[in-house]
Formats: structure tokens, sequence, C-alpha cells
């Protein structure tokens, strides 16, 4: 009788260890990875979003439809003095107008979203009156 009890105490024992194990080794989707801890699983995962259109594009959407993100961007000068440049506009004109009328598009929802966007987007426009004109033009 001893026995029996013995062993069915280490058979539960067993199988609930084993649940644990399986149930913490399953779960790990819900991790979170820290790229900034990793540099090297950084790089990788820069080099594969924009190495792949798919990826990209499905990043550039979903970063269009975070308002924090689209402010982090608004606020890098770097970026937006590139992206604005009056040569790499006429570049994406030229070969892609419907990418530029999707952003153009965007700009404007995002500005309607959140006003500050409207004043900040309005204060970086000084000077650059003629754009607006030369995209309507074409």
């Amino acid at each position: 009788m001893k026995t029996k009890k013995w062993l069915n105490f280490w058979t539960l024992s067993l199988a609930l260890m084993a649940g644990i194990v399986f149930t913490g080794c399953s779960n790990t989707n819900n991790s979170r990875i820290d790229l900034s801890a990793n540099e090297q699983q950084k790089e990788e995962a820069f080099n594969q979003i924009l190495n792949n259109q798919e990826l990209l594009n499905e990043f550039m959407n979903e970063m269009i439809d975070n308002n924090n993100s689209m402010n982090l961007m608004m606020e890098n000068g770097q970026f937006m003095n590139h992206m604005f440049n009056p040569e790499n506009l006429d570049h994406m004109r030229q070969h892609n107008p419907e990418m530029d009328n999707q952003m153009m598009d965007h700009m404007m929802n995002m500005m309607e979203r959140d006003t500050s966007l409207a004043r900040n987007w309005n204060n970086r426009m000084q000077g650059h009156g003629g754009m607006m004109q030369k995209r309507n033009n074409q």
C-alpha cells in the first residue's frame, strides 16, 4: 500500500513538473525582445526589414498608425531634411507619384489627429513655400 501511494505521488509530481516545464517553454511568444541590449540582434532585425519589401511596407504602415513614432520621426531633423530635400522629393514624384500622394494624405491625416504636428510642420515648412506649388503643377 505504501509503495502504491509512493508511486502515485511520484507519478503525479513528475506529471506536474513536466506540465510546468512544457507550459514555460511554450510561452516564449510573449517575451519581449530588447534590441537595444543586443547590437547583433538589432542589426539582424534592421537588415531583415530593410531588405524585404513586404516587411518594410508592414513596418512603415505600423509606424504611420502610431502617433508616438510619427512624432519621433518628425522631430528627427536629419531624417526630415533628407526626406524633404528638393532633389529627393523630385525623384520620388517622378518615379513613384502614387507614393507622393499617399505620403501627403497620411501627413494630412496625422495633422488632423494631432494639431501639435501641424504646428511643427508649419514651422518646418517656412521657407519652402514653392514645394506645394511645384507638387501641384506636376
